[in-house]
């Protein structure tokens, strides 16, 4: 029940189909300030919330977590949103996803950024064909891996590219299709774990394009952009912020600027939230299936690889 924990929280409150029962929190100190900041209460174990009646659970654990919590409550029949990345492991991603295809239960994964405003209108723009892609450019990076300070503990978090850049590889196949071939270069600067990344792409429409991805450049910002070239047009954004839309050589830049809206609005949670819910009540698929979780984590463990082993040319 940390910060994505809350975010979570307050955005099933304000939803009238969603009654908030409960958490379930091992460290006491949180589980009293939770449990009384939401008025809910406090369960030890998940058979304590079947119990209890409760039909859907939100997965918000450290990632190393993810796998062992989010198969007891698929096994136990439980609607489970588990935020990203699925899993750290692709072997048991697969297992995962195994688990919920023999399930009567939805299953939807946290990769927000394809509710966010920016990323919508980008999408938008792609599938009207009010920009055809010809290339790309990708950048993600963090600032620091010092705080918290286990989010350098590759261990805890399966490495760098699990954090934020998994949701900018999610981002590049839901544009531009699927990834057909990636060139991976690595190297270890300041952490005791590959921190500077770059990638070649191409995708199976014949997309181009580069990604880079560092954890160490300080957080001036924008440390996440995508832009998107067309033919003499352009899209790019700064974060969740701003969207710029050049549609020609001599034609004005659009601006829509988001930067007012509320963080979990903009950012795509709010969204995100009633998406699953509306999965869970209408019996549809989830936007995020189980089988987009794996592949993001197929991508990273592929980058991994080619990283320890000195391969760059992944093929997939």
């Amino acid at each position: 029940m940390g910060f994505i924990g809350e975010v979570h929280m307050k955005n099933l409150m304000k939803d009238e189909r969603v009654d908030l029962i409960g958490v379930m929190e091992a460290n006491n100190d949180r589980a009293r300030y939770v449990t009384n900041k939401f008025n809910v209460k406090r369960f030890l174990t998940l058979e304590e919330m079947r119990n209890s009646g409760i039909e859907a659970v939100y997965i918000t654990t450290p990632n190393r977590t993810h796998f062992e919590l989010a198969s007891q409550a698929v096994k136990q029949g439980f609607h489970v949103f588990c935020e990203k990345p699925m899993t750290i492991s692709l072997s048991d991603a697969k297992t995962l996803r195994q688990y919920v295809l023999g399930k009567k239960v939805k299953f939807q994964v946290g990769h927000n950024r394809i509710f966010a405003y920016v990323y919508k209108y980008a999408k938008h723009a792609i599938d009207t064909r009010e920009i055809i892609p010809y290339s790309f450019q990708v950048k993600m990076n963090r600032g620091e891996l010092l705080n918290p300070p286990w989010v350098s503990d590759k261990n805890i978090t399966g490495g760098f590219l699990f954090e934020s850049t998994l949701h900018l590889f999610y981002i590049v196949e839901y544009f531009f299709g699927k990834i057909k071939e990636m060139h991976v270069f690595a190297k270890k600067s300041i952490y005791d774990d590959f921190d500077d990344w770059a990638f070649v792409i191409k995708t199976s429409s014949e997309i181009i394009g580069t990604f880079v991805s560092s954890a160490h450049t300080g957080w001036m910002v924008p440390f996440e952009r995508v832009e998107i070239y067309g033919k003499h047009m352009m899209i790019s954004n700064d974060e969740m912020e701003r969207l710029s839309f050049n549609r020609g050589l001599e034609a004005e830049t659009e601006i829509h600027d988001y930067s007012k809206m509320p963080f979990e609005k903009k950012w795509g949670y709010v969204e995100e939230d009633r998406s699953f819910i509306t999965s869970i009540l209408e019996n549809k698929q989830p936007f995020v299936t189980v089988s987009d979780g794996l592949r993001a984590v197929e991508i990273v463990d592929a980058c991994y690889k080619a990283a320890r082993e000195n391969e760059p040319v992944v093929k997939f």
